[in-house]
């Protein structure tokens, strides 16, 4: 699913990634996507713009300290 980012937001997976304001996804994990929507991160985005980064669907990870924090914004905004 592409989204496109309406709220500045750190990458879950490696927390120094930061996807601006404006950048269009492609989310291929479809709950991740939908996370992201729901929290106001980002929002469907149904134009032919390629994406200018690919979000990979990862393999289930070990549960860790902070694991609920995942794709916070990180932002001042």
């Amino acid at each position: 699913m592409k989204v496109k980012v309406i709220k500045k937001f750190r990458d879950k997976i490696d927390h120094v990634t930061e996807y601006a304001k404006g950048t269009i996804l492609e989310v291929q994990d479809e709950e991740r996507a939908k996370s992201l929507i729901d929290r106001g991160l980002a929002k469907e985005f149904k134009g032919n713009q390629k994406a200018a980064v690919i979000l990979k669907a990862q393999a289930e990870e070990p549960a860790s300290e902070g694991a609920e924090a995942a794709d916070g914004d990180g932002s001042d905004e």
